[in-house]
């Protein structure tokens, strides 16, 4: 089992308007992908972080969607945060083996 997590911080101030972002995109993903994904809010460390987290059968699986999510990024498929909504630079990826 693969567990993937985005992790992003938004801009000051703007914690309520990445929250209803966050739940758009998850929505979407669920939508067009079939992506079961938890969102997830941080408690301590970075105010207001977000976590998305999705699991996934093996590599292969995550790297298909993963592509096809890219390839379809520009194409209105999928809610982008607007300009000033997240700190640029502090989206992170990780992947995880389930043991």
């Amino acid at each position: 089992m693969i567990v993937f997590t985005r992790t992003f911080t938004p801009m000051p101030g703007r914690l309520s308007d990445s929250q209803s972002f966050a739940r758009e995109r998850v929505a979407a993903l669920k939508d067009v992908y079939g992506l079961d994904i938890n969102l997830h809010a941080r408690m301590g460390g970075t105010i207001g972080q977000l976590s998305m987290v999705s699991y996934h059968d093996n590599l292969g699986d995550l790297e298909e969607i993963r592509r096809r999510i890219i390839a379809d990024v520009d194409s209105s498929k999928l809610p982008n945060p607007e300009p000033g909504l997240l700190i640029p630079g502090e989206s992170q990826d990780a992947i995880w083996l389930r043991l």
